[in-house]
């Protein structure tokens, strides 16, 4: 999420860029931000700030999401 002045909830954004790779290993590369928080029950209030930005995911953006979002060790640094 980019520009925007709502700040989300951490587990809801982890739960967001789980999805976003699961729509990824379909073959989905473009999302509507606005319908995928509203698919994921947000409050249309919310959702409506996002209804103008499109994430475009590749390869990096999947292998960067999957390494973010994976259980680390505690001695695991996290760059």
């Amino acid at each position: 999420m980019s520009n925007n002045d709502v700040e989300l909830d951490p587990l809801i954004q982890l739960a967001i860029y789980r999805l976003m790779l699961v729509l990824y290993d379909q073959g989905i590369t473009e999302i509507h931000m606005g319908g995928l928080m509203r698919i994921m029950g947000l409050d249309n209030k919310i959702a409506q700030n996002f209804d103008d930005e499109r994430v475009y995911i590749d390869d990096n953006f999947a292998r960067y999401v999957d390494q973010m979002t994976s259980p680390r060790t505690l001695n695991q640094p996290l760059h």
